[in-house]
């Protein structure tokens, strides 16, 4: 019986062995690495840590990491941590998100914190197949973009790249941002400079010019906040009106400042009509 087994093992290391095999059965080929990339699976939020950088990026649970500058990411929370901490300082990294059923982009670096499991093969697949069919740009040619909403689902979305025209012209960069409030506190600072003293006027365009070279996007940021909005997605996106359709797939319903994008319009259901049955009299034949 030993002898026997051990002429099956050696006939099926040899049948295994031989390169020929796989040369010739190239379909056997193509269905091993078709299985292959069915078991390449993606990270899926689970829930978030304390202090973790998810919370900032006002990302969900069983949001999706589907890529990473662009690639296809399959790999351990391990390896995506020493991934996203290396690189220059100030160097970011651009993930693409899955959230039912729709993608979008963010910037970060460093650890994401937060608990990760990896996603189901039928939904890797599903997702993967969805993403190969997605345009992709250059990471320079993104920027990040924050969007804040009101109680009614108005978002206004806006670029937080510095602006040069905010240092050198503040109320056109106001005008540009429809900061009304603070265009006439600007305007009324410049006129009482004015009057008073020349030199007091320039100076208080340096130091207005200054201000707003470090602070235009906080200044943006508050006045959205002082029109009772809050801060509730930061996406990267290519321009306003993409910016506005990543706001869309995280939210239909949302509607738009300044709006790029059609608007939501809420289906409103007409009201059934009761059928009458033809042998009912009607009142005025009842009481004859």
């Amino acid at each position: 019986m030993q002898d026997s087994d051990s002429q099956q093992t050696e006939g099926l290391g040899e049948h295994f062995s031989d390169p020929e095999m796989f040369s010739e059965n190239p379909n056997e080929l193509d269905e091993i690495s078709s299985e292959g990339e069915q078991l390449q699976t993606f990270l899926k939020l689970k829930e978030h840590g304390q202090s973790s950088r998810t919370r900032a990026l006002r990302l969900k649970e069983n949001d999706v990491i589907v890529a990473i500058d662009g690639n296809s990411y399959h790999e351990s929370v391990d390896n995506m941590v020493d991934l996203l901490s290396s690189g220059e300082e100030g160097e970011t990294w651009l993930l693409t998100i899955w959230r039912n059923g729709k993608f979008f982009e963010v910037f970060t670096r460093g650890p994401l914190g937060g608990i990760f499991e990896f996603t189901r093969p039928e939904e890797s697949q599903m997702i993967m197949d969805l993403f190969q069919k997605r345009e992709m740009g250059q990471k320079e040619d993104y920027r990040i973009y924050e969007a804040l909403r009101d109680v009614k689902r108005v978002v206004d979305v806006y670029d937080t790249t510095h602006s040069q025209v905010a240092i050198i012209l503040p109320p056109v960069w106001l005008i540009q941002q429809k900061m009304w409030e603070p265009l006439l506190a600007i305007l009324c600072v410049y006129l009482i400079t004015f009057s008073v003293n020349i030199f007091l006027f320039v100076l208080a365009v340096i130091l207005i010019g200054l201000y707003f070279r470090k602070g235009q996007v906080t200044l943006r940021r508050s006045y959205g906040m002082f029109q009772d909005r809050q801060v509730w997605a930061i996406v990267a996106a290519r321009s306003d009106k993409e910016a506005q359709e990543m706001c869309r797939n995280i939210d239909e319903k949302v509607n738009f400042l300044n709006a790029l994008v059609k608007p939501y319009k809420k289906e409103i259901s007409k009201p059934r009509r009761r059928k009458k049955s033809g042998n009912v009299l009607k009142v005025s034949q009842q009481y004859t």
